[in-house]
């Protein structure tokens, strides 16, 4: 478990689950997808990386824990450049015909592709996952 407080730490998951479903819709629409593409879209981590924009996009002012960002890396090959949090980026076509993917492109990108038949989970799952029981 993290230091930060249940009530800020419920924030932030309930923006991640915001930023999620908005990172559906919006791939849904601008890319055409079915339902069935978006399903091959979170097996490979697209719908992660999209999400991930957005939310730094929305919530630059929070302060998550290291793991998190080790965490994206780790699991989904995402990369979070200190850029993407200090730069004023100016989206200036993101209305309706661009994705925060795009506009991050040079600031948050993902190394490859996952190859997982299972969706991604939500990286808070893992920051909650209590740490394993030191033994002898």
């Amino acid at each position: 478990m993290y230091d930060l407080e249940d009530n800020t730490l419920h924030k932030i998951e309930k923006g991640w689950s915001i930023a999620m479903s908005c990172s559906e819709e919006r791939l849904k629409r601008l890319y055409g997808w079915t339902d069935d593409e978006l399903v091959v879209a979170k097996q490979q981590g697209l719908v992660m990386l999209e999400t991930v924009c957005v939310f730094v996009h929305g919530y630059d002012c929070v302060r998550l824990p290291v793991d998190f960002w080790k965490m994206l890396f780790a699991e989904y090959g995402i990369v979070v450049y200190p850029s993407a949090l200090t730069e004023c980026l100016a989206p200036s076509g993101l209305g309706t015909s661009q994705t925060f993917t795009e506009i991050y492109s040079e600031h948050i990108v993902m190394l490859g592709k996952r190859d997982s038949n299972r969706p991604a989970f939500c990286p808070f799952e893992y920051l909650k996952e209590p740490l394993p029981v030191y033994e002898k």
